[in-house]
């Protein structure tokens, strides 16, 4: 195994964790939505379920600042690079703090994710074993 190799699996696999994170992100929103309370003049959900949808928000705009944080370093880093003259096709070393926002931005939108999810099915169990 080369570094490149170790390299790629670590993209491929945190690649594959965004995409989860997301869609589980925007699948929890919609499952508290099947639980909303409907009124005669607005829509609620149940008291329980406010927390979870929040963190679930919190979570995907984690996510999008991970992306965007991404794009901004590595695209202000592209630009110094051309300044200075750098070719092409020239080899070098990236410095290794460059991802350190978008890696801290990486781990917290996992977190709020699966925080919301432990409390819907908590909701979910309850409601299961009540009846």
């Amino acid at each position: 195994m080369k570094l490149k190799d170790a390299r790629d699996a670590y993209d491929f696999y945190t690649g594959k964790t965004s995409d989860i994170i997301r869609y589980l992100g925007l699948a929890g929103i919609g499952i508290i939505w099947i639980f909303r309370v409907e009124g005669t003049d607005k829509i609620s959900l149940p008291q329980n379920l406010l927390f979870p949808i929040v963190l679930l928000i919190i979570g995907l705009g984690f996510d999008l600042l991970q992306y965007l944080t991404a794009s901004v370093v590595w695209g202000a880093y592209h630009r110094h690079k051309e300044k200075s003259d750098t070719k092409e096709d020239e080899e070098f070393k990236a410095p290794r703090q460059i991802n350190w926002l978008t890696d801290t931005f990486f781990v917290l939108k996992i977190i709020p994710i699966v925080w919301a999810y432990v409390l819907i099915l908590r909701y979910l169990f309850r409601l299961l074993f009540q009846q």
